[in-house]
């Protein structure tokens, strides 16, 4: 009796919430509505992600395969141009061989001409500094008494002068009045004009009616220029009193204190005469 008064009397003590249990099947009821409809708008989403991801993936790929195919076009091009360049660079070699062995030929031609043109030239001496006008109507006369007189030959002596001439220049007028031709002598024989040489230039000064004259070999115009280089070491070593030679075409031998020294060149000379404190 007593058990059952005290169900029912809890029963009766705590009535039910009728409203409560009424918005809370509502909320059920609506929360499952909300994610039964955001279910298909999730998928739908994804969906175009993936289309897009695989819309991204063909344009990556097809750029990629462009990239690749100019590639491969510039590498062929590359390939080409390496293989023009490796031909003219063995077309240049060629060249240069071909132009070296010219050049050869040309200087051993050069050099060939220059010694025929020197040989030709053995028999000749010039005389410098003679005023013009001084040989009159007849220069094998006048060269005949000028080398006796000046090198104390007897005048009986053949000579055996085959011609003589002014050198083949314009006569010098105006200011260049004073620089007179050379007199170009060619002999019959090499041995005396070796030995007129010889005493000229035994003889310190040589002197025509006071006036400073020279005997010299008669050279090419090119070994001419090329002596002529060595005028400022001549200088040096005579302003030294120091024995020098000019060996033919274009050398110089110098007889130092201690040594004798064979310049093949101008240049060469230079240099030394400077290391040995000399300024040329």
């Amino acid at each position: 009796m007593g058990k059952k008064d005290t169900n029912k009397k809890s029963t009766i003590g705590e009535p039910v919430n009728e409203d409560n249990t009424k918005n809370s099947s509502q909320t059920h009821g609506q929360d499952g509505g909300a994610n039964a409809n955001s279910q298909p708008d999730d998928t739908a989403s994804l969906t175009k992600v993936l289309e897009e991801i695989r819309d991204f993936r063909k344009d990556t790929k097809h750029q990629l395969n462009d990239i690749s195919s100019e590639l491969a076009n510039v590498n062929q091009k590359i390939a080409e141009a390496e293989t023009r360049i490796e031909s003219v660079e063995d077309r240049v070699q060629n060249l240069e061989q071909v132009l070296g062995k010219m050049i050869r030929v040309m200087d051993q031609q050069e050099n060939k001409l220059l010694d025929q043109e020197g040989r030709s030239r053995r028999e000749n001496l010039r005389i410098y500094n003679v005023p013009e006008g001084a040989e009159g109507s007849s220069m094998v006369e006048f060269v005949e008494k000028l080398i006796c007189d000046t090198l104390e030959i007897p005048p009986t002596t053949d000579l055996g002068i085959e011609r003589a001439h002014r050198a083949l220049a314009p006569k010098p007028t105006g200011d260049r009045e004073d620089k007179s031709r050379s007199i170009i002598i060619r002999f019959h024989r090499y041995k005396i004009k070796e030995e007129i040489l010889r005493k000229a230039w035994g003889k310190k000064r040589v002197l025509l009616n006071e006036r400073l004259i020279y005997f010299d070999q008669d050279y090419p115009p090119t070994v001419v220029q090329n002596r002529k280089k060595y005028s400022e070491a001549k200088r040096a070593l005579k302003q030294r009193q120091i024995r020098f030679q000019t060996p033919y075409p274009a050398k110089l031998r110098v007889f130092y204190e201690d040594g004798t020294r064979l310049y093949q060149s101008a240049e060469e000379a230079t240099a030394d005469m400077k290391e040995r404190g000399m300024s040329a």
